[in-house]
């Protein structure tokens, strides 16, 4: 597995558009390249994250993309609208990174899961912007890497998602920012754990 292809990268670039604890508590996300069409970042996933059966909520998106792991292995599972489906609530949600101010009620539905695929390290799976979907971990440290393409829904427009509780995700203490530090460390493990693995340069 390479990303050598990719340019070198400004730490204050990796900074501005990293994440700690983004959606979740122990979810972090570190983006090695933003463009409009094309950006690519590896998650990780520690700590009691990685013990829940959804780790996050079944949810839709504003671009396509490709997730490949990296490490440890990771399930997607797809959600389509169902009469006979699990009771679920409907939320808009507007991002607070875009300036949104979160999860907005719109209403109930029913969702069942119709396809699920594992990934080991090396594997990659495939997604439009409409498709719910929500990953399950199967091996704790799992990383996986995303490649997002251009946004096919605006800024101002919010994407959906699904909770089984009328009362929505808590978004308290999310999408904290990295120290340099901290993302020299997580990528130099990462290199040291998966043979062969090439990662852009932070400079």
């Amino acid at each position: 597995m390479s990303f050598a292809t990719l340019p070198d990268v400004p730490m204050d670039e990796v900074i501005a558009t990293s994440y700690r604890d983004f959606h979740v508590k122990g979810f972090d996300y570190i983006c090695l390249r933003r463009s409009p069409s094309e950006t690519v970042k590896l998650y990780f996933f520690d700590g009691d994250v990685s013990k829940l059966p959804e780790v996050v909520n079944p949810h839709d998106h504003r671009y396509d993309f490709t997730t490949l792991c990296v490490a440890g292995r990771v399930q997607n599972m797809w959600f389509s609208e169902s009469r006979t489906g699990e009771l679920f609530q409907r939320f808009a949600y507007e991002t607070p990174l875009l300036g949104g101010d979160g999860f907005t009620w719109v209403g109930e539905t029913r969702l069942s899961c119709v396809r699920k695929y594992s990934c080991s390290a090396g594997r990659r799976y495939s997604m439009r912007h409409h498709e719910v979907h929500t990953i399950r971990l199967m091996e704790n440290n799992t990383v996986i890497s995303l490649v997002q393409f251009e946004d096919k829904v605006s800024d101002f427009t919010p994407t959906l998602t699904f909770t089984r509780d009328r009362e929505p995700p808590s978004l308290d203490g999310l999408y904290r920012r990295f120290e340099p530090d901290a993302i020299l460390s997580r990528l130099k493990a990462l290199q040291e754990r998966v043979r062969g693995l090439r990662l852009p340069r932070i400079v």
